[in-house]
């Protein structure tokens, strides 16, 4: 699952009302971005992942049907299905032109779906033509400690967001650093650096 419901946001930035729910929601994978750009840790679980050098092929949805596909990964081994993967899981992806974060809605014997339309690369490793190389699908586990910290980032990004080029700058004792091109009171991104040197890769 993500890092953090609308509804947990919510309630660490004590938010009552629905003014804001659709902005929240589109914060919480940006911020998701910003902490495992900033600390670079994807929180990777090494228990569940699959790390093949052939038999996955990635999808890309289709946004023109009516129906909006979904992206999907299927894998000849299907191995997928018995490493433990599970609708609501977010994994990680490593290699290849799909690298990033997903949020998986099905899994069944040899695929997964995942909740995105239209961000894949249609990739497949055992093309000829296609030099893949090596690809890590690994679940990732968010810690519980992140939510209030993720949930302010949110709460500043809605309250103070005036981006420039800069990427830090300090005033007396209040100094600002910029992750993705995203300003951040310096402050707060010191309460993540105890996640900061945890590699699980």
């Amino acid at each position: 699952m993500a890092l953090m419901t609308l509804a947990e946001v919510k309630t660490f930035i004590r938010e009552t009302s629905t003014t804001y729910d659709t902005l929240i929601a589109l914060y919480i994978p940006i911020i998701e971005e910003d902490i495992t750009c900033y600390l670079d840790n994807w929180f990777e679980d090494k228990v569940i992942f699959v790390d093949k050098g052939g038999g996955l092929a990635f999808t890309r949805g289709d946004t023109l049907t009516t129906s909006s596909d979904a992206d999907y990964i299927t894998d000849d081994n299907d191995e997928i299905s018995t490493a433990g993967f599970a609708a609501g899981q977010d994994v990680a992806i490593r290699g290849g032109s799909n690298f990033g974060i997903y949020s998986i809605a099905s899994v069944t014997t040899a695929v997964m779906t995942m909740t995105s339309t239209g961000e894949f690369v249609t990739q497949d490793q055992d093309d000829s033509f296609n030099n893949v190389g090596m690809i890590k699908i690994s679940r990732i586990i968010w810690p519980e400690a992140l939510k209030p910290i993720a949930s302010k980032m949110i709460w500043y990004q809605m309250d103070h967001n005036k981006p420039d080029g800069a990427i830090s700058e300090r005033v007396d004792d209040y100094s600002i650093s910029f992750v993705n091109g995203r300003e951040y009171p310096m402050q707060l991104l010191n309460q993540l650096n105890k996640w900061k040197y945890l590699r699980s890769q």
